[in-house]
Formats: C-alpha cells, structure tokens, sequence
C-alpha cells in the first residue's frame, strides 16, 4: 500500500459508510478509533473505478503476516499486520465483526468491493475485509 491522506467518513442516514470521493484514495470511519488507537479503526478505498484499478485493487490479495503502514495526522506511522482477508456478501454484512473490538488491541478493518459485478445496480455484490493488529 502506498501513502496518502485519508479522507474522513460518516455513516449516512441509511447506515451506510460512503465510499470515499477520490478513488485514489482511501477514508477513514471517523465514528470509530484512529489507527493505532484501541478498538478496531476501519478504512474503506474503492476497488476500481472507470478509469481502472483503484487505491484498494490488490487489498483481496494481502495475506495473513502482510504489514500495512497508516500514516496518522500528527505523522506518525502505525504499522498493522495482516490477521486474514474475507468476503462477505454486502447483503449480509457483518457489522459487529467488522465494526467491533474484538480484543483488547489496537486493530484495523480494510474495507473495499469485491465478488461478482452487478451491472443492473452498478455495484459490487460483496465486500472484501482485512482484518489487522498493531504490531509498530
């Protein structure tokens, strides 16, 4: 993963999390902790976009022991190792898993599109995770 600034945000009226505006790079669910904060921080990047691949293409590809380093505002960075990479129907998200602290760690959730294209909608039909501690 390459650095960038992570765009702030906010679950909408739907109880949804919006994708981020710029397609090159990701955001950051401000309703929960920083990375590198206690709980689980999650960041969410496009997969692709008209023009191509997106911030978040390969995200699918990372494996369990794969570091990822998030450059946090005061310019600091926290390094996260990777725990695993799932698939989840958007139909049946799992929030509290993805949402919630599940230890008493530092985490990160890495949130993008995935499984099959549904042309009729325009949207993905899945969405890929990882799921990440601090470890730096």
């Amino acid at each position: 993963m390459h650095s960038t600034s992570l765009e702030s945000l906010s679950v909408g009226a739907d109880g949804v999390l919006p994708p981020p505006t710029n397609y090159a790079s990701p955001g950051w669910y401000t309703g929960g902790p920083t990375p590198g904060q206690l709980g689980a921080a999650v960041i969410a990047g496009h997969v692709d976009g008209k023009s191509g691949p997106a911030v978040f293409y390969r995200l699918g590809q990372l494996a369990a022991g794969a570091l990822v380093n998030v450059t946090r505002q005061d310019g600091s960075v926290a390094t996260f190792t990777i725990d695993r990479v799932s698939r989840f129907s958007k139909a049946a998200f799992p929030t509290e898993l993805v949402y919630g602290n599940s230890s008493d760690l530092a985490e990160i959730r890495l949130i993008t599109c995935g499984g099959a294209f549904n042309r009729a909608t325009g949207h993905y039909v899945d969405n890929v995770v990882a799921f990440g501690h601090l470890t730096a």
